[in-house]
């Protein structure tokens, strides 16, 4: 049964597979729109034009660190420090599918139960979204798609796994099982009673990882988050790319300036 409430408010491209992403997002209209779509709790933001990533700070004084941090997300992982690496530990668990759309994205709320371990620590995992195109770059070079898995710590710290996605010609069980169930219009939510899936299978294979310190990429850009960027791009189908494309337009902000921060690359050998 399904539950639709409406609410208040490594990687390179083929040049193909650029056109056809934009061609994907050019096509995607409805959702270009909806993305410049206001939150109820603020005022309006947006990924183009006067209410974009360049004016978020200009828009709420809530939005300043946008502008004047010197931390911000996303980054180019060009140049990177080698480190000893640290495996990563999800104990994700099945849940039922929850989403919504909140006009600038695609939100999958995941219940208690999973989280992310790194040497001990635990980090709850609260949802998982979605960017098109992808985020962070690899040498200037973007994926076609982008999914963050947000996780909290115990003192409410963030904590990001971003999983760069590629077309290709397999296709992803668990989340052709999401995206048939998709919100696709801004304040849109469904509950499916009788959908499971779990996020670990959104995840590579190899659990090799880029990591820093960065910011949340949309406002009001919260300073520190603690960032894995997966090494390894999931590959999904074209027609998967598609209808994220459709659902969450372009909703990708611009590469960030890394200010001297260091990015080191934890690769299993």
């Amino acid at each position: 049964m399904v539950d639709t409430i409406l609410l208040d408010g490594c990687i390179r491209a083929p040049r193909r597979a650029f056109v056809f992403l934009v061609t994907l997002i050019a096509a995607a209209g409805s959702g270009s729109s909806i993305a410049a779509a206001s939150d109820a709790s603020g005022p309006r933001w947006s990924y183009a034009g006067e209410s974009g990533p360049a004016h978020w700070g200009d828009l709420d004084a809530a939005n300043e660190t946008c502008v004047k941090g010197l931390s911000q997300s996303p980054v180019d992982l060009a140049q990177t420090q080698p480190a000893a690496f640290t495996p990563l530990s999800f104990q994700y668990r099945s849940q039922r599918l929850e989403a919504v759309n909140n006009g600038h994205g695609v939100h999958v709320l995941s219940p208690p139960g999973s989280a992310l371990l790194v040497r001990g620590d635990a980090y709850d995992l609260e949802e998982f979204n979605f960017h098109v195109p992808g985020e962070h770059g690899f040498n200037g070079v973007t994926a076609e798609a982008e999914i963050h898995l947000v996780h909290r710590d115990r003192q409410g710290g963030y904590v990001i796994v971003a999983v760069p996605v590629r077309a290709g010609e397999r296709e992803n069980r668990i989340l052709s099982r999401i995206l048939e169930y998709l919100p696709m219009r801004g304040g849109e939510q469904v509950r499916h009673r009788q959908v499971g899936i779990n996020p670990i299978f959104l995840l590579p294979t190899d659990h090799s990882y880029f990591r820093y310190v960065g910011s949340l990429v949309t406002p009001p850009c919260t300073e520190p988050v603690l960032w894995f960027v997966m090494k390894e791009a999931l590959e999904v189908s074209p027609w998967q790319i598609q209808r994220i494309a459709q659902a969450v337009g372009a909703n990708a902000r611009p590469l960030q300036p890394l200010n001297g921060r260091p990015v080191f690359s934890l690769f299993r050998q």
